[in-house]
């Protein structure tokens, strides 16, 4: 009996679970949609600052891989938020002939105070765990991210549905 309910209760959570994560993507999807907007620039723009913000200057090459777009794409992407003074391209220091992106500081101070909150409510709630439990979240975060990596490379493999 007793286990009977702990594998009813068990598989309960695992359903909240997967509902707070679905909720969590959704509210993901709209915050990103919402700071697109208000910069006045696309998804991928926005992706593509989030790439040279969190991880600093990357050649346009790179920035074609990460976000998976053509060079072509991303030379249209580039222009376009060089147009809105949120990214420029620099000479790499170390590597003569290559180009990096690089965030303009006045993107830095459009967004900076925006995520500010955002980022000391999650610090906040990040306070409330011990060790254990935050390498705990930080692994199901992780395999939750490969999950979605593998299935996003697995919908590229297949053939377009348009064609």
């Amino acid at each position: 009996m007793f286990d009977r309910q702990t594998q009813e209760s068990k598989a309960q959570l695992e359903a909240q679970v997967a509902n707070e994560l679905a909720a969590l993507q959704a509210a993901h999807d709209d915050s990103d949609r919402a700071l697109a907007d208000y910069l006045g620039i696309g998804r991928n723009d926005l992706r593509c600052l989030d790439v040279i913000m969190r991880e600093g200057p990357q050649s346009a090459g790179r920035i074609a891989q990460r976000l998976h777009l053509t060079p072509g794409s991303v030379t249209a992407l580039l222009g376009r938020l060089e147009a809105k003074g949120y990214a420029v391209r620099r000479p790499d220091p170390a590597h003569g002939k290559r180009i990096l992106v690089h965030p303009t500081d006045r993107i830095v101070e459009l967004i900076t105070p925006l995520l500010a909150r955002r980022i000391a409510r999650g610090r906040e709630r990040l306070a409330g765990y011990d060790s254990a439990e935050l390498t705990l979240i930080r692994e199901f975060l992780a395999g939750t991210r490969t999950n979605h990596e593998q299935f996003s490379a697995e919908l590229r493999d297949r053939p377009d549905l348009s064609g």
